[in-house]
């Protein structure tokens, strides 16, 4: 019986404190777990606040603009007198070149993305007979040297567009398109186009050329005092002062139809003004800001073989700005002050516009406008005479790298830069003279 109570005691000993060991275990366990709790939750807390004061004070991270930039050149009137003719054919291989007239400029042209120029001539063919003033027509090699100098686009719309007839108009559209030159201002026949839109470096370009009429002849429109038939009116594009409101309104549609086409710049090429005025007459200007409330971003002007100034004209609908060249005179001609006695036309000008496409929000801005100064050398080497565009800068520097060894003629070119820049105040608009090609 004594056996059996202390067998009894023993297990009751046992279990009570297996019992309270078991639950002093779970007491301790479930301090720990609590307490593990609580520092997990500071823990929480704590890298909560870091985290939201890293957040507060971090800058909000933006995604930077990205930009497609262009630049487009444009020179004005290539022509090609009776002198030059002659003396740009080649007697050793019986065929004219005019590679040489454009040489010293073709590091300008080329560098640019868009390159043009106003045609003041025509490709009739030589069985009409090549002629300079008053009815020009030449050589078929002329479009090959441009397309070779690095020009693009050529306007084909001018006052000596009917020169050859409108066979010469045909021809002319064809010879420079098998130079893989692109045409403004003619077309082939009216259900064709006179105008483009060109996709330079992701930036499309819409350009459109027209030139003035002269007075009508009855109920015709005439160009350089030409009747022109009904079916040549609709292949050249003009504007005649008789009609000039109906013509405004065309060349609105003109643009509003390259806009369609997803033109983002529209660039006008005008063959206007009054030949040897250093100044726009009031037709430029109202014409002018009549097209930049149209929307028309850059106006280049030609015909008046003189340079006139460079303005930036603003809309009166939107207040975007035109950059307008009223004219920039002879790029390549026979005119000069031997000839005319008028030593303005000597001078050109190369007109950089170069542009930014921001390609996240579409928007497009002026970077800047730039002037390359040009000067028509005339010159006899061993005999033979030689017509040269001087990029007046470049020769400033090295007159010898360009064929100039005399000071005379250096002066001459001294007095051309002057001239230009009397014109084209460079500092009241901010036009860059372009860096010379050394420093390029």
């Amino acid at each position: 019986m004594r056996k059996i109570a202390c067998i009894f005691l023993m297990t009751l000993f046992l279990l009570t404190n297996v019992g309270c060991t078991c639950a002093e275990d779970l007491e301790i366990s479930d301090v720990r777990i609590e307490e593990q709790s609580i520092n997990k939750k500071a823990y929480e807390d704590d890298n909560s606040n870091e985290k939201a004061d890293y957040l507060e004070e971090a800058e909000p991270v933006s995604i930077p603009d990205q930009y497609t930039y262009i630049k487009i050149s444009a020179v004005g009137d290539v022509m090609v007198h009776s002198p030059q003719i002659r003396v740009q054919f080649n007697k050793e291989n019986n065929a004219y070149d005019f590679t040489n007239n454009f040489q010293f400029i073709k590091p300008h042209i080329s560098s640019s993305d868009l390159a043009l120029a106003n045609l003041e001539t025509t490709f009739g063919g030589e069985d009409k007979g090549f002629a300079g003033f008053p009815f020009f027509n030449s050589p078929d090699e002329l479009a090959y040297a441009l397309k070779d100098a690095g020009f693009d686009v050529i306007s084909t719309s001018n006052n000596h567009s009917f020169d050859t007839g409108k066979e010469g108009i045909l021809r002319t559209i064809r010879i420079l398109e098998e130079n893989k030159l692109k045409v403004i201002g003619t077309r082939k026949n009216e259900n064709l186009e006179s105008f483009v839109v060109i996709d330079v470096n992701g930036i499309k370009v819409g350009l459109s050329a027209y030139t003035f009429e002269t007075p009508m002849q009855g109920e015709y429109r005439a160009v350089n005092a030409i009747r022109m038939p009904k079916e040549v009116e609709t292949i050249i594009d003009t504007f005649g002062f008789e009609n000039l409101e109906d013509d405004l309104e065309k060349m609105k549609e003109r643009i509003k139809t390259m806009k369609q086409r997803g033109a983002d710049i529209i660039v006008f090429f005008m063959h206007w003004g009054n030949e040897y005025w250093r100044e726009p007459c009031k037709y430029q200007k109202r014409i002018a800001q009549t097209l930049s409330n149209y929307g028309v971003d850059i106006i280049f002007g030609s015909h008046t073989h003189v340079i006139q100034p460079i303005e930036f004209v603003n809309s009166e609908f939107d207040g975007s700005q035109t950059v307008v060249a009223y004219s920039m005179g002879n790029i390549l001609s026979n005119q000069r002050y031997e000839t005319l006695g008028n030593k303005y036309t000597e001078d050109g000008v190369i007109v950089n516009v170069t542009l930014k496409k921001n390609t996240l929000t579409g928007e497009i801005t002026l970077v800047e406008t730039g002037i390359v100064p040009t000067w028509v050398h005339r010159y006899i080497k061993e005999g033979q005479r030689i017509y040269e565009i001087i990029p007046i800068m470049d020769a400033l520097q090295d007159g010898e790298k360009f064929g100039i060894y005399f000071e005379k003629t250096m002066r001459r070119i001294e007095n051309s830069l002057a001239r230009t820049l009397e014109v084209i105040d460079v500092e009241e608009n901010e036009i860059i003279i372009e860096p010379l090609l050394a420093d390029k």
